[in-house]
């Protein structure tokens, strides 16, 4: 008697059960999270005191900074940003110390003859970086693409977790402008950091291309980086860009200029 009362119940329980599932309306779809926004980055350095205009009596022509060539994600906006910001940065910390400014210019062959000329120094600002992925893991697995059962199309897709290294240097060069002659130079190194990443997005490649050009998941946590770098930076380059130390230069300058005939 009691296994048949147990059986009757257990019975009603399931006719609860899936009276309640249908009238649900079976199983909720459970909507992803949404993708985190793409932090704006706060490249910005305030130079810490103001010299009076043009008293350090030098005129620089000041050239973007440039990513060296092996540097293979330069194009991307998220370093893209980092060499503009530095560029403006550059200009108002030479006018705070008292240097004339022509520029800054994008290209070097950009310059015409005359601005050369009448120049007393060329800074050049190179950005050496370096991205190891030896600690990003990679794994693949079938994507679905149409159809159904046997006529299914899948393809091979990629996720990948981990951290990078982030690493390099900032070099600041002072040459003579019409021949580019180093007279001067400082190489401000930049500590290693691991950058962890989350993406958002799988990639159909082994490549950082998706995350580097739009997912939150790499960007943001790759800009938080280079906003450290960008303050170390420019806190060691207002201390190199010195009047005391570049001013004398234009001795060097006028002798180079003598000697080549300019």
């Amino acid at each position: 008697m009691k296994t048949l009362t147990r059986n009757l119940l257990s019975s009603l329980a399931l006719v609860g059960y899936a009276t309640l599932f249908f009238a649900s309306g079976g199983p909720k779809q459970v909507a992803p999270p949404p993708t985190p926004a793409i932090k704006a980055p706060n490249y910005d350095f305030e130079p810490p005191q103001k010299a009076p205009a043009k008293s350090a009596q030098v005129v620089f022509l000041l050239v973007d900074p440039a990513y060296q060539e092996k540097f293979a994600y330069s194009n991307y906006k998220i370093f893209s940003d980092f060499s503009k910001a530095m560029s403006a940065d550059y200009n108002e910390s030479l006018t705070a110390k008292g240097y004339s400014v022509r520029g800054p210019f994008e290209y070097y062959d950009q310059v015409v003859y005359n601005d050369k000329k009448e120049s007393d120094l060329l800074l050049q600002v190179e950005i050496d970086f370096d991205i190891n992925g030896s600690n990003v893991n990679w794994t693949s697995y079938q994507e679905y693409v149409s159809g159904k059962g046997r006529y299914a199309t899948y393809r091979t897709a990629y996720r990948y977790t981990g951290f990078f290294i982030l690493s390099g240097k900032v070099n600041l060069v002072a040459a003579e402008p019409l021949t580019r002659e180093k007279l001067w130079a400082k190489s401000i190194p930049l500590k290693q950091k691991q950058v962890y990443i989350a993406p958002n997005f799988n990639t159909l490649e082994r490549s950082y291309n998706v995350g580097f050009s739009r997912d939150p998941g790499v960007i943001n946590p790759m800009i938080e980086a280079l906003e450290d770098y960008y303050k170390q930076v420019f806190n060691t380059s207002w201390n190199h860009l010195d009047p005391n130390e570049l001013a004398p230069l234009k001795k060097e300058v006028l002798e180079i200029r003598e000697k080549k005939k300019y």
